[in-house]
């Protein structure tokens, strides 16, 4: 006979009795559940990412040209406030869009007669003749005018004319030159670019709107960021057009031009015909307070001495600050040492010392930069802030010392500023245009008649 015992325990007298045992887990059941990883959080943090940017440059795609180009001008200008005064000063130039690369003409410019650059006698003509017209269409004193120097010339080179002012087999005049309708260094593309720049720089409001254009920012367009589109440089636009034949040529040249590249740019930013009124107005009075602090600036009989003054004043200073920023460090170390208290008495003697000539060096240097402002003022100028005026004059104090002769060209500049000025305050008066001055007559040399 089989005994068959109870593995469980006898329950002691007056315990409750234990409960059933629960089943065991089947293999399956006894894994435990896996808890989620953090790869599923990274890729909704990816997708999130991917959407943020995809709908970013959706928007940044979906604004025109002149939206993305004031983005790019505020974001610029944030990170120059920011990084003015340090090592980083001008990174902001990353967010500018850079100025297109020079054509192959440029950098290979064409000497053709017909440029201001190209092949040219110095002089006058006997009546301002377009050489473009055909022979006879400018009146008959013209057309003799014309066609002695053609016959000239064509008689020089062995083309067989019959004499002097006869028109050639097509109806043109021996020696037929095209009239100048582009320099061939200072291309259309110049003034093209300087026209879409000041219109972006425009703010339409309810009183006529703001230009934010300082001369500061003007020098940096022309001299930095639109100087690669002249051949050699910044040095090279100022040692080819900084003379007063070149810039009145240039005016005359391109004004038209440069006054249609405005209307064209106005119109691409969106502006109404009032609002465009207003921009020329805004650009008028620009143009005249810069020609009368040219002016000012050129009438001062003694500007390179007074500027050489404020430069020595201003030299002073930083060299007594530095003096003091040296003079804290060392009563700093003393009393990071413990240092006994006769010591430190003496080094904060020191430092005040210092800091009361830096107060009063700093107060002669803005004396002596309120007499060369007030010394500009008397002549031209009224309109500019002193640091704007100070600005000018050292500009025309650097032009004056590559070129003596530069005090000529100072004063063309501001007539044709002024001018510029004029024809913008009729634009924005609603008159009609003034038409634009003649090209200055290119004229090849032709050898005299043996």
């Amino acid at each position: 006979m089989e005994l068959k015992t109870d593995p469980t325990p006898p329950a002691a007298p007056g315990a409750h009795p234990a409960p059933p045992l629960a089943p065991l887990p089947s293999p399956a059941e006894a894994l435990p559940e896996p808890e989620p990883g953090a790869g599923g959080r990274k890729l909704w943090l990816v997708v999130v990412l991917a959407v943020l940017l995809l709908a970013g440059a959706a928007w940044w795609f979906s604004r025109d040209d002149d939206a993305r180009n004031d983005l790019r001008e505020k974001a610029a200008s944030y990170v120059d406030g920011i990084t003015a005064g340090t090592p980083l000063a001008g990174i902001g130039n990353v967010f500018r869009t850079a100025p297109p690369p020079p054509p192959a003409s440029v950098t290979h410019p064409a000497t053709e007669p017909g440029t201001l650059a190209g092949r040219n006698v110095q002089g006058t003509v006997p009546a301002p003749v377009d050489t473009g017209l055909p022979y006879g269409a400018a009146g008959p004193d013209a057309a003799g005018a014309a066609g002695g120097a053609g016959g000239a010339g064509a008689g020089a080179a062995g083309a067989g004319a019959a004499g002097a002012g006869q028109a050639g087999a097509d109806g043109a005049l021996p020696g037929y030159m095209p009239p100048v309708t582009e320099d061939s260094r200072v291309r259309a593309g110049f003034v093209a670019e300087l026209a879409r720049w000041l219109a972006a720089r425009y703010r339409p409001g309810p009183r006529g709107g703001t230009l934010a254009v300082t001369v500061q920012a003007l020098n940096q367009r022309l001299g930095v960021a639109q100087a690669g589109m002249v051949p050699g440089g910044r040095a090279g636009l100022l040692r080819y057009a900084f003379h007063p034949s070149m810039i009145q040529g240039l005016y005359n040249l391109y004004v038209g031009r440069f006054l249609q590249d405005l209307d064209d740019a106005a119109k691409r930013r969106g502006l109404d015909e009032a609002q465009n009124r207003q921009f020329h107005l805004a650009l008028a009075g620009r143009a005249v307070i810069l020609a009368g602090a040219l002016e000012g600036v050129a009438s001062l009989p003694d500007m390179a001495a007074q500027l050489a003054h404020v430069e020595k004043l201003a030299q002073n200073a930083v060299d007594i600050n530095a003096q003091m920023a040296q003079a804290v460090f060392e009563l700093d170390e003393k009393r990071a040492a413990n240092a006994p208290r006769q010591e430190l008495a003496a080094g904060q003697l020191r430092v005040d010392g210092l800091a009361a000539r830096y107060r009063r060096a700093l107060d002669e240097q803005n004396t002596a930069q309120r007499a060369l402002v007030a010394a500009i003022r008397k002549d031209g100028g009224q309109g500019m802030d002193d640091e704007g005026l100070l600005f000018v004059a050292h500009w025309v104090e650097r032009r004056l010392a590559a070129d003596r002769n530069a005090l000529a060209a100072v004063r063309a500049a501001a007539g044709v500023l002024r001018d510029l000025g004029r024809r913008c305050a009729e634009i924005g008066a609603g008159a009609p245009r003034s038409p634009a001055p003649p090209a200055p007559p290119v004229q090849e040399s032709a050898p005299a008649q043996p």
